[in-house]
């Protein structure tokens, strides 16, 4: 298998451009059961089904053992699992039922933007005057979803502005874990197999999880809303696309691809999740929300053109 993904041309930017068509579509699944279920609960959960699916996906590829890391390589590797999937993802799922898919989206795309820094602050990956051109169209977009349309799904300011907060802190953190993860897959020979570190990030980021219920109290009442009209339709399938598929070929992008890039490209699901949104959510679109998204997306655009 890695002998086929080798002969695949500019296999980084595939991968990442796949991701984000694949990444589109669960969110539309993932909106629906965020309609029933807590953000914290449905993290979870995602989090246990997919750690579940890739345990026979790292047998089949032979990668069912542990990696052979340092101490350190296992404090970060651990780390970039609770900050990327249980801290990060809780936190996406909070800004999704605040905002809606497509605002949601517009505001993700200020996942390139930390992804830039931390690849700057962390691997020492320069960025150009395009970066910062790029930049600025995202920020832009940001601000234009951030209006507020009457009759929208936002019901107020507040649930905005929180919505907003809770967006970009999970861009944040989830580049910030995926950033910190990349030395160790993109390491010669000595570079941990993309399989072996989304099994370890899963497994810390339930870990973290379940640590966090028990110290709250809600270990008991999480299981038991398993019983109480869960969601398993839109839940199965957003955890298949979204939880176990793309986020294989998502660290593969990274292991492939230089961070910035895999980044941009990561990014291209804006178009898509809005599109989807307003076809499948029924989420309105307005002049802002579309002006918004474009001048995000051509931000990215600029960045990926330009590199």
């Amino acid at each position: 298998m890695n002998v086929w993904i080798e002969q695949i041309p500019a296999k980084g930017e595939v991968f990442s451009l796949t991701c984000a068509i694949l990444w589109a579509i669960s969110v539309m699944f993932f909106r629906r059961a965020g309609e029933r279920i807590p953000a914290f609960t449905l993290n979870f959960f995602k989090n246990a089904i997919v750690l579940l699916l890739f345990l026979p996906t790292a047998y089949f590829l032979g990668h069912l053992s542990l990696p052979e890391l340092s101490a350190k390589g296992w404090f970060i590797l651990s780390s970039s699992g609770v900050i990327g999937i249980c801290l990060a993802d809780f936190l996406f799922f909070k800004a999704l039922n605040l905002l809606g898919a497509g605002r949601n989206a517009i505001v993700g795309c200020s996942y390139s933007l930390f992804t830039m820094f931390f690849a700057f602050l962390l691997l020492g990956e320069r960025p150009g005057l395009y970066h910062f051109l790029g930049a600025s169209l995202v920020i832009l977009g940001i601000v234009m979803a951030s209006v507020r349309a009457r009759g929208g799904l936002i019901d107020s300011r507040s649930q905005l502005l929180r919505g907003v907060v809770y967006g970009l802190l999970a861009m944040a953190f989830t580049a910030y874990g995926i950033i910190l993860a990349k030395p160790l897959m993109d390491g010669g020979k000595a570079s941990v197999p993309v399989v072996q570190v989304a099994l370890v990030r899963l497994f810390a980021g339930l870990i973290g999880s379940l640590l966090f219920l028990a110290v709250i109290g809600r270990v008991g009442t999480t299981f038991s809303s398993l019983r109480r009209n869960f969601p398993w339709v839109p839940f199965i399938a957003a955890s298949l696309v979204g939880g176990y598929l793309a986020m294989f070929i998502w660290l593969a992008g990274y292991k492939y691809a230089d961070g910035a890039t895999a980044g941009v490209l990561n990014q291209t699901s804006t178009l898509f999740t809005v599109g989807l949104a307003a076809i499948f959510l029924k989420e309105r679109l307005t002049v802002t929300k579309c002006l918004g998204t474009l001048a995000a997306f051509g931000g990215v655009a600029v960045i990926f053109l330009l590199a």
